[in-house]
């Protein structure tokens, strides 16, 4: 008579004791970790390793445009400093043929190192020594009155064309003395002012 083998299925506690000695070979050094704070700290590292190098470029950019910033400004005050007195300048003040170191052209001359200074203050002297000077012309041109402004007030604008130019200057030149330091004025409103000085002696003729 033949021999039969019989196969005795597994009990339902045999499979939870196999499971459970699975269960207790993972790699305990994994147990308590979360990958996805894993993930998101990899990724966080990454974008400050980023923004340290893209702020280090900026910062590195701005010391540059700082410094060739100064030696923009320090050529343009040596350049203008050593530049010669304009056909303008001269006839206004009367020194036409004086000899360079003349007390007028020295005037005008502190005029401009004032206006091309790094100091706001010499911006402001700047541009009330040149509402002096206009203050000269058009006394000059025979108008009287009191002041600038009284003198302005009788000119005809057939007469000054650019007479809204000096008063533009003029009223820039009020704030400056009346409000100080309050006023907030940029190197190139100074500028900008001196030239609008200019134009009107051009216009009289003192080119």
């Amino acid at each position: 008579m033949p021999r039969t083998n019989t196969v005795t299925p597994p009990s339902f506690d045999e499979l939870d004791r196999v499971g459970a000695t699975f269960t207790q070979t993972k790699d305990p050094s994994l147990e308590g970790i979360d990958m996805q704070n894993v993930v998101l700290d990899s990724v966080w590292v990454n974008v400050f390793g980023f923004a340290l190098v893209l702020s280090l470029a900026l910062g590195i950019a701005t010391i540059y445009a700082m410094l060739r910033t100064y030696q923009i400004r320090k050529e343009e005050k040596k350049y203008y400093a050593n530049k010669p007195l304009s056909g303008v300048a001269r006839r206004v003040f009367g020194i036409e043929g004086a000899s360079a170191g003349s007390a007028h052209e020295m005037r005008w001359r502190s005029v401009v190192e004032h206006a091309n200074s790094d100091n706001p203050n010499d911006w402001r002297q700047a541009i009330l020594e040149a509402d002096v000077m206009l203050d000269d012309v058009i006394t000059s041109r025979g108008y009287t009155g009191e002041g600038i402004g009284e003198k302005m007030k009788q000119v005809e604008r057939g007469d000054i064309n650019s007479i809204d130019d000096a008063w533009e200057a003029h009223k820039i030149r009020n704030r400056v003395a009346h409000e100080g330091s309050n006023y907030q004025l940029s190197q190139r409103e100074t500028r900008r002012v001196i030239h609008l000085y200019e134009k009107v002696f051009r216009e009289l003729g003192h080119t």
